[in-house]
């Protein structure tokens, strides 16, 4: 993830150079969310409407910081309700570093007074007015401007919104952010026409489901682009704030050959060629499915210095971490070798996230840029989610490691259905024959083409005995 943010603050820099730092665009701040937007015009004004808790303070902020701390340009918060020192710490704990920014002499935080009625839109104003035009400040928040609407009536709001907040923001060329507050229950409430002035009018909104928190984001409004997708669900994830769950664009996806494969002998003898964003669901129907393979997938890793990434929705990671263990003892290995390949291990317990949380989790530990993500214990998700919202959240989590390169390799027991093979590249099934012997049948869902050949037309058939043997060879 540090690698993208890297990457996109350096696309941001090479704007600036190109066009003498006259920007026409502001960034959202949120990296999907700008491929999907765009980014907001030039003297634009946006609305951030959410229930308590929803996420738009964090939003508003994540906003300001990239276009401060990218674009260089010089951004205020203002704030009704927090002082300085809570809402610094707490924007810490999400990546956004606005100490740091301070200091530099880029960003200013302004605790506002609450005053009575009127004073305080007047208080605000003289702020706003003495920032953003005789200080140049570019980006300003207003948080929360339902104060200030509630001391006017709409008459006056809208006069006082058009006449002095917009044209102040226009005249500027800059971008002014407005948070406003939604009771909770409510999709709307009274905001004396501001939603009609606004440019951009996003809607932070919490539901609970079988007891867990989902939060969406719901794009009403952007002026000047078209809206793929009006409800969007999100996470807020540490060190990172916002994150939304989007589908990649298909045409954003590599070609599967495109990066070299990861090779072993005991691997190709089992699946054949592994290129990087490979998917294989390893399904035991009848038959333990861990064991065997996860020594043909860690030999894999340690012959190819593949990086892991270890999660499993049924045990905790101190008891995948023993099984490696004695896993690496088995195959002769050092474990101190086996243990520096291991980028992340971790247990989640799906009973106590939402479905759309558990994705975030997942696609955070694919920016973590392991080579090889094993999931352990996916049929846990189904017995707390709706299947169909499992099945389309890892058909986009394919496309979403594929795109980034990494391999996923997928333990689950008991559980077989159509809907799956939308995600998997392959598919790994274990039996018992008619003899009581374990079976390892092997079909690519799509052949693939290696060296000018097509691999995968044939499914393989591999007996448990072949693979101890080929693992005992190593």
């Amino acid at each position: 993830m540090r690698e993208e943010k890297v990457f996109a603050d350096l696309l941001y820099l090479i704007h600036n150079i190109i066009y003498g730092g006259d920007w026409k665009v502001f960034g959202i701040g949120e990296d999907n969310l700008e491929m999907l937007l765009k980014g907001f015009d030039e003297g634009s004004m946006v609305l951030i409407l959410g229930h308590p808790g929803a996420g738009k303070t964090t939003f508003a902020a994540k906003i300001l910081y990239r276009n401060c701390r990218s674009g260089g340009v010089k951004c205020v918060y203002v704030s009704l309700a927090e002082d300085r020192d809570k809402f610094l710490r707490y924007m810490g704990r999400f990546g956004i570093d606005l100490d740091t920014l301070e200091r530099k002499g880029i960003f200013e935080f302004i605790h506002m007074p609450t005053f009575a009625g009127k004073d305080l839109v007047e208080s605000v104003t003289s702020v706003l007015s003495a920032k953003i035009v005789s200080e140049g400040f570019r980006v300003a928040v207003v948080d929360s401007v339902t104060p200030l609407l509630n001391a006017l009536t709409t008459d006056e709001a809208r006069s006082y919104l058009h006449a002095t907040l917009y044209n102040l923001v226009r005249s500027s060329q800059g971008l002014l952010i407005l948070v406003a507050d939604l009771p909770y229950g409510k999709e709307t409430v009274d905001l004396r026409g501001l939603e009609f002035i606004a440019d951009a009018v996003f809607v932070f909104k919490t539901r609970v489901e079988r007891g867990l928190i989902t939060r969406f984001m719901e794009v009403r409004k952007f002026r000047g682009r078209r809206i793929p997708i009006v409800e969007i669900p999100f996470t807020i994830a540490e060190d990172e704030g916002v994150r939304i769950i989007l589908s990649p664009p298909l045409e954003e996806i590599p070609v599967l050959t495109e990066k070299p494969a990861m090779e072993s002998p005991c691997s190709e003898l089992l699946w054949g060629p592994m290129p990087r964003g490979t998917y294989i669901g390893v399904v035991g129907k009848d038959a333990p499915v861990f064991y065997t393979t996860f020594k043909v997938l860690l030999d894999l890793a340690l012959k190819s210095n593949a990086y892991l990434a270890l999660l499993s929705f049924r045990m905790p990671s101190s008891e995948m971490k023993r099984l490696v263990h004695h896993i690496a003892q088995s195959l002769g290995q050092d474990i101190k070798s086996v243990e520096e390949l291991i980028k992340f291990e971790q247990g989640v317990n799906p009973s106590i996230y939402s479905c759309y949380e558990v994705m975030g989790i997942l696609r955070q530990v694919i920016d973590r840029d392991p080579d090889i993500l094993l999931l352990h214990g996916t049929e846990m998700l189904y017995l707390y989610h709706p299947s169909r919202y499992i099945d389309r959240g890892l058909r986009d989590l394919a496309l979403y490691a594929r795109r980034k390169g990494a391999s996923i390799v997928e333990f689950v027991s008991g559980l077989f259905s159509k809907k799956q093979l939308a995600r998997y590249s392959m598919i790994h099934l274990i039996n018992l024959d008619e003899h009581s012997k374990v079976v390892h049948t092997v079909y690519r869902h799509v052949p693939i083409i290696v060296n000018g050949k097509i691999v995968g037309a044939e499914p393989r058939r591999i007996y448990e005995e072949e693979l101890l043997k080929c693992i005992k060879q190593m």
